[in-house]
């Protein structure tokens, strides 16, 4: 019952965006009362963070699936922005910044996520590509993992790209692009235009 009640949480929370989703709602949804969702959420904060946790377990799940079935450094990058196209596809784009002001313990396991995670899967993605020979060599790991990681969350403020004259996966693979062109060597450029090609032609 628990995973149920999480999985239709993240569902309902993603599409039509967190705040909006009420305990009423959940408990119709599910078919259930709210007595027996507070049995194991004591409130919607906790709910909240436990759609969070599953989410991130997911996240992370994926990106490891995604970065072992890899070619190489670049390839590697291109399967993320798949797993990123997907998320987009199923979350209201207010998701995250409705996190971000009203619930601050759910927020705080996403910014712990990415500061580690997320950090050190840019790292290693960055060592990978200079020993490929994909990568500058010449470029600073710490630096550019630290600076991937702070533009990892720009699409999603609402403040500089607003939801309603941004597409905010538009946003997301553009400055993703950016980068992977900007460590890249000349065989990395290659690649990244040979991948985006093969995917146009799908």
């Amino acid at each position: 019952m628990e995973e149920r009640i999480v999985n239709k949480a993240q569902e309902l929370m993603f599409q039509t965006g967190v705040k909006h989703v009420t305990m009423d709602d959940l408990a119709t949804q599910l078919g259930i009362s709210k007595k027996t969702i507070y049995q194991y959420y004591k409130d919607k904060d906790s709910l909240v963070t436990a759609v969070v946790e599953n989410e991130l377990k997911n996240h992370a799940h994926i990106c490891n699936t995604s970065m072992l079935s890899a070619e190489n450094a670049v390839h590697e990058i291109f399967l993320l922005m798949a797993v990123i196209q997907e998320m987009f596809n199923r979350m209201n784009p207010l998701a995250l910044f409705e996190i971000e002001k009203y619930y601050p313990l759910a927020f705080e396991k996403i910014k712990s996520h990415k500061d580690d995670f997320i950090y050190s899967m840019i790292s290693k993605n960055l060592e990978k590509g200079i020993n490929e020979g994909l990568y500058r060599k010449e470029i600073d790991i710490n630096i550019l993992s630290k600076y991937r990681l702070e533009t990892s969350l720009i699409p999603f403020n609402i403040h500089v790209f607003h939801p309603n004259k941004f597409d905010m996966l538009k946003v997301n693979l553009q400055i993703i692009e950016h980068f992977v062109y900007g460590v890249a060597t000349l065989e990395g450029h290659k690649l990244m235009d040979r991948y985006k090609s093969e995917n146009l032609s799908k």
